[in-house]
C-alpha cells in the first residue's frame, strides 16, 4: 500500500464530469517540443484558414478533452466575448476554475517591426497548481502569440500558431514546481489592436 502513487491534479472526475488523463506539460521538461510550437493544420497539411470572417482551428486529433473542448470554437471579432467562451468551454469540463479576471490590452507596432508588443500579464503560480491560457485578438491581428516566464525570466512554455486565438498549453495544462509569479507577454506577427486573455488554474489534490 506504500507504493501507490499520489493522485496528480489533471486525473480523476471533476464533479460528475469526464476527465482527459492525458500528463500535464511541466516547466523545463524537453522530452518534446514545447506544446503550441507547431501550427495547427487542416485535413491534407494544408493550414487552417479562416472562412468568411470567422476563425476556426481544424482538429488536433490528440489530448482529449483538453483539445476536443474547444475543436469547434470560431472567434467572432469581439475578443472579451470570444475569450470568456473559449475559457467556458474549456475551462469548467476538466475542473478548472478562472484563476482572475479577463485581462485587456493592444498590441502596438514598433519602429524595429514585427514582433507588434503588447502587455505583460502577471498571475500568481502556486506549487503544484497547473494553469492554462486563453487569449482572442482583434480581427486586425492575424497571429497572436503568447509566452509565460518566471520571475527570473524563463522561458516556461509559449503558443507559437499561426492564429489570433492562443491556447497555452493546447493538448494539457502547464504545471508550477514551486510558489512564484509567472508573466504572460503578448505579441503580435501579424497585425496589431486589441486582445483579451484570461488565466485558468487547476489546483494541486493535495
Amino acid at each position: 500500500m506504500g507504493c501507490e502513487e499520489p493522485p496528480r491534479p489533471w486525473s480523476g472526475p471533476p464533479g460528475s464530469q469526464p476527465r482527459d488523463g492525458s500528463p500535464a506539460l511541466l516547466p523545463g521538461h524537453r522530452q518534446e517540443p514545447l506544446l503550441g510550437d507547431a501550427g495547427f493544420m487542416a485535413a491534407g497539411g494544408a493550414p487552417a484558414t479562416a472562412s468568411a470572417g470567422i476563425q476556426r482551428r481544424a482538429p488536433d486529433g490528440h489530448g482529449g478533452l483538453w483539445v476536443a473542448c474547444y475543436e469547434q470554437f470560431a472567434v467572432t471579432g469581439k475578443p472579451v466575448h470570444d475569450v470568456t467562451r473559449l475559457g467556458l468551454m474549456c475551462g469548467p469540463v476538466n475542473g478548472m476554475t478562472q484563476l482572475m479576471q479577463t485581462q485587456q490590452g493592444e498590441v502596438q507596432p514598433t519602429d524595429a517591426g514585427p514582433p507588434a508588443r503588447g502587455g505583460s500579464h502577471r498571475f500568481v503560480a502556486r506549487s503544484g497548481h497547473c494553469y492554462r491560457i486563453f487569449a482572442v485578438a482583434a480581427t486586425t491581428i492575424e497571429d497572436l502569440d503568447l509566452t509565460v516566464r518566471s520571475s527570473r525570466g524563463s522561458r516556461l512554455t509559449a503558443d507559437d500558431t499561426d492564429d489570433r486565438w492562443p491556447v497555452v498549453d493546447r493538448q494539457r495544462p502547464f504545471c508550477s514546481f514551486q510558489d512564484d509569479t509567472f508573466s504572460v507577454d503578448v505579441s503580435a506577427d501579424d497585425g496589431h489592436g486589441g486582445y483579451a486573455l484570461q488565466v485558468w488554474q487547476l489546483p494541486r489534490t493535495r
